[in-house]
């Protein structure tokens, strides 16, 4: 006769494991590094909030490896920048990953 149910032994191994897999995912990200706030991404991200609430756009100007670039944040959530920051016009992410995929 089979008995429905967990053993302590099966209840305990899976505690261990799940232990090592939470203490696995609390190092990873420790180790992240949070955005420098000079980055012209954490600027946007930041200005982005305040301009969706004011109703009026925003133009930001930025020096990029020396040279100047502006972005544009609109009220409707749009943000038109420069190539040189890789932002994606209508959803505001950038698309340095698919750039540097080619």
């Amino acid at each position: 006769m089979i008995r429905p149910g967990n053993t302590l032994i099966e209840m305990l191994i899976t505690l261990a494991l799940l232990g090592i897999i939470a203490s696995a995912a609390t190092l990873a990200i420790r180790r992240t590094t949070p955005p420098s706030p000079s980055d012209p991404m954490t600027i946007i991200a930041d200005s982005i909030d305040a301009v969706l609430k004011s109703g009026s756009p925003a133009t930001l100007q930025f020096m990029i490896h020396d040279r100047p670039a502006t972005a544009t944040l609109n009220p409707d959530g749009s943000i038109v920048a420069d190539s040189a920051l890789h932002i994606d016009r209508f959803t505001g992410r950038t698309n340095r990953d698919r750039t540097n995929a080619r």
